[in-house]
């Protein structure tokens, strides 16, 4: 038999499994492996209805304007380090900080790649500051892909600030 403990939303805490567990807490329900499998194939999108005793979809609610603003600057960012990373890859650097370090050195090539990236930061800020936070509608903002929108101030950030020239 399975058994599980659930917090006070219906959520599941904790599986038991009497082949497996010799101490089986008394707060625990018996559940089906039906019931079980229900939970372990769907976590997060099931959740106990203790009247009824069965199992019922969970739809978590759709995120809050502000919600949905915060995980698209957090993609944007991610994108954003992503882009950083494959350049200073591209460059030969080991991060941010060696290119500073070569900058400071008066290195040219470190000193090109740390003005792109300045403008290219800025440019990002400047996108979330402005044209993220001036988002008033959900599903204009669901529509909003920030690949797109990342590739875009790249290709900006290099016309204002040009990578060097590799040679």
């Amino acid at each position: 038999m399975k058994y599980a403990i659930f917090d006070e939303q219906g959520f599941p805490k904790a599986f038991y499994d009497d082949q497996i567990h010799t101490d089986i807490p008394k707060e625990a329900i018996q559940i089906t492996e039906q019931q079980w499998l229900e939970f372990v194939n769907n976590q997060g999108k099931r959740k106990w209805d203790f009247d009824e005793k069965v199992v019922v979809v969970y739809e978590p609610p759709p995120p809050s304007l502000n919600e949905l603003k915060a995980q698209k600057q957090k993609e944007l960012l991610r994108l954003e380090k992503q882009r950083l990373n494959d350049i200073l890859d591209q460059y030969s650097y080991n991060g941010l900080a060696d290119v500073q370090f070569y900058a400071n050195l008066n290195d040219a090539e470190a000193q090109a790649l740390l003005s792109w990236y300045q403008t290219y930061d800025n440019l990002i800020w400047s996108y979330i500051d402005n044209d993220l936070s001036a988002f008033t509608d959900i599903q204009e903002l669901l529509a909003v892909d920030m690949k797109n929108i990342e590739q875009q101030i790249y290709q900006q950030s290099i016309q204002q600030s040009p990578l060097p020239s590799e040679e």
